[in-house]
This record gives C-alpha cells, structure tokens and sequence, in this order.
C-alpha cells in the first residue's frame, strides 16, 4: 500500500505525543513542585501514560506509510545536525562542567554524526526503518492476511508480552530500539490494511484500567534483590494497547471536519506545519528541561504544592514544547531552502552514480 495523505487528527496526536515526552522528562522534578503525599499518585500517573508518546508516533507512521528517498534524509541529516549543534551549545552554558575536553569532542563529533553515533536512539532508530521501509513493504505484500497476523502475534509475544511479565527481555532496551519501532510501525501497517475500524464501546474503560495498572505498577514495583521491574516501558503491551486506543480514537475525531477554506481547514493546516517540527522536541527538549529547571532553582522558585503544583509543571512542560517547536519552525524558515537544495543536489549525485554503475555493470556483461 502506497502512502497515504495525513488525516490531521493524527497529526494532532503526533503533537500530544510530543508532549508526552516532554512531561515525563520534566516529571523527574515532580516533587519539587507538589511534595510528598499526592506527589506519589500524580508520579504514577505521568508516568503510566506518558511512555505510550513514542508508540504513538510509530504507529502513524506505520498507518500512513514511510517511502524512502535520498532527498527526504538528508533533510532530516541537515535538520537534526542543526538541533544537536543547538543543544550543544546549549549545554556549554548550562553545564559546563560536564561538557568540557575529551567530553566536548565527543558532543561534537555526534553533533555532526547524529545518526550513526545514535546521539538520538529514537532518530537513529526512525531512520533505519526509513532506509528499510520499502523492503518491509515488499515482505508485507508476500504475505497474507493470516500471515501477517501470525507474524505481528509471534513479534507482539516475544518482544512486548514476555518483558512486560517478565523482568528479562530478549532484545534489552525496554523497547527503546530498532525491533521495538518495526514491531509497532507493521502494527500500524496491519491496522490500515486490515483493522481501520471503529473504536469498541468499551476502549475508553480498558484504556482508563491499564492507565491505572501501569502507574501502580510504577510506584508499587516488583522487587526481588536487585530486580526491580514495572510496566512502564516502551515495549510493555500495556501501553502498546494503550497507544492503539488512542490511535483510534483520534483516527475517529471530527475536530477538523468542514470546508477546507473554513476554520478548520486553516486550524488542519496549522496543526500539520506544526507537526513538521517534532524533531526538534526529540533532540532539545531534555536539555531545554534541565536549563529552565536550573533557572526556576537559581531563581528561588518554590513550587505551590499538590494539584497547583502539577499543574505548573504542567504549563512549563507545554511551554517547553512549543518552544521547541517554534524553533523548528524558525530554522525551518532560515535554512529549508538550503535543505530542499542540498537534498535534491544528493539526490541526483547519487542518481549520476547509479547509472554509471549500471553502465559498468552492463559492460561487463557484453565483455563476457
């Protein structure tokens, strides 16, 4: 199945996921800002959705389709040098300290290397499956239906249901890697070619139960000597389940129904420029939360406590977010020219080198 246009309730999601990241990064200061007490139930709570971002984020992918070109990564090589620069930087005068000598080498040489020195593991990841997309799309199309389905069974029970009840893994990332995001994006892939149906009645209720059992679980977790395990990984089948529910439940939304030269045809095409930037949230956001975090602390700031107190982590979580974004929209504006030219200028370089190594190729041949 080709690629599909993006239906902007996705795109929305894709945003929320970004936030989701961003909050459970910035929850590690929870306490600071509520105390104890309700503090316990609210850490629970972040954390028992807030890990389902990045499922969220594949399985849209896996839904629409990721077709590969040479033009589309080097953008993506361009954009993601930009931001990783722009964090480094960054953490130069947050935290000299920790960024200095051989360290700052380092930070460098990923900065300018970010995918094959996995600075990013969800970058590198994403862009291993760009590269392998047309191949999966190719095995996808020899199988049948019921082979598929066995296939995404036998995938879902080695590499989610086992770790999930189970402190051992087979692959041990806690599902933040390249067999995790091929696993969920054919499950996207078996979703729009099989299961694009409508939500059950009763989602909601299971989506509410598993919320409730994962942050349990994460503030109750199973300890055995050294082994402390939770569900509230990214490869636990509670929130991959999770991550489906709301997949569709927003595959479902009519918030951008009407004429596209309406309202909300203007607030579809908002939400999917905006949505062009979340790369920027993957690469800044943990260092933008450190840097206002240490502000706050330099600054005296004291947080209210409780439910208020949440709730301002809360705000500078979405304030950090759009920050984000809103970086990616002004690089977007100063160097996209320079990326959609560097990107078609490798493109037909390497066009040139395939046909010359084709000619070569058939020149052997008649030779023998």
């Amino acid at each position: 199945m080709e690629k599909s246009a993006r239906n902007s309730n996705h795109e929305l999601l894709r945003i929320l996921a970004m936030y989701m990241i961003v909050l459970i990064h910035a929850n590690m200061y929870l306490f600071q800002f509520t105390g104890g007490g309700i503090g316990f139930a609210l850490n629970g709570m972040v954390n028992g959705i807030c890990n389902i971002g990045v499922s969220c984020f594949i399985l849209i992918s896996g839904y629409y389709g990721v077709k590969f070109s040479i033009r589309k990564f080097v953008r993506m090589e361009c954009m993601m040098i930009t931001y990783s620069l722009l964090e480094t930087a960054l953490m130069c005068l947050i935290l000299p300290e920790q960024v200095q000598g051989a360290a700052l080498l380092e930070q460098l040489i990923k900065s300018f290397l970010p995918f094959i020195t996995r600075k990013y593991w969800f970058y590198s990841s994403y862009v291993c499956l760009f590269f392998l997309s047309g191949y999966i799309r190719k095995f996808i199309d020899c199988l049948s239906r019921e082979e598929f389905k066995r296939l995404l069974l036998l995938l879902l029970f080695l590499f989610s249901v086992l770790p999930t009840f189970f402190y051992f893994e087979l692959i041990p990332d806690n599902g933040k890697g390249l067999v995790q995001m091929i696993m969920v994006y054919l499950l996207g892939r078996y979703i729009r070619m099989y299961r694009d149906v409508k939500l059950p009645s009763m989602a909601g209720i299971l989506f509410v139960l598993l919320w409730a059992v994962n942050g349990i679980s994460h503030e109750i977790p199973i300890s055995l000597g050294d082994v402390w395990h939770h569900l509230c990984k990214d490869n636990s089948i509670t929130n991959l389940i999770m991550a489906v529910i709301l997949f569709y439940a927003f595959k479902e939304l009519k918030l951008f129904s009407g004429k596209e030269d309406g309202t909300a045809g203007k607030a579809s095409r908002i939400v999917n420029r905006t949505a062009g930037y979340v790369f920027a949230v993957f690469a800044l956001n943990n260092v933008l939360v450190t840097a206002v975090m240490r502000l706050l602390s330099d600054g005296g700031f004291q947080g209210a406590g409780g439910i208020p107190g949440f709730l301002e982590l809360a705000g500078i979580a979405a304030a950090i977010l759009i920050g984000c974004l809103g970086i990616g929209a002004v690089r977007e504006l100063f160097l996209g020219r320079a990326d959609r030219y560097l990107g078609e200028l490798f493109e037909r370089k390497a066009a040139q080198i395939g046909k010359k190594i084709e000619k070569r190729a058939n020149n052997c041949k008649f030779l023998h």
